[in-house]
């Protein structure tokens, strides 16, 4: 009986790891985009006077 307890015990931590190695990899790829997003211009179709100005650099 200890040995099915503890194989059951290694199989759900098993499981755990792998479900938050799969959900840190989805964070990974949703943080890219976000980033991706952030530097594509929004309004380079518009005229350059209605143009937003470039955020400076700190």
């Amino acid at each position: 009986m200890k040995k099915v307890t503890s194989i059951l015990a290694v199989a759900v931590m098993t499981l755990g790891l792998v479900s938050t190695a799969i959900q840190n990899t989805n964070n990974e790829f949703d943080f890219l985009n976000d980033i991706s997003k952030a530097l594509t211009c929004n309004d380079c179709d518009a005229p350059l006077g209605d143009r937003i100005p470039p955020k400076k650099i700190a």
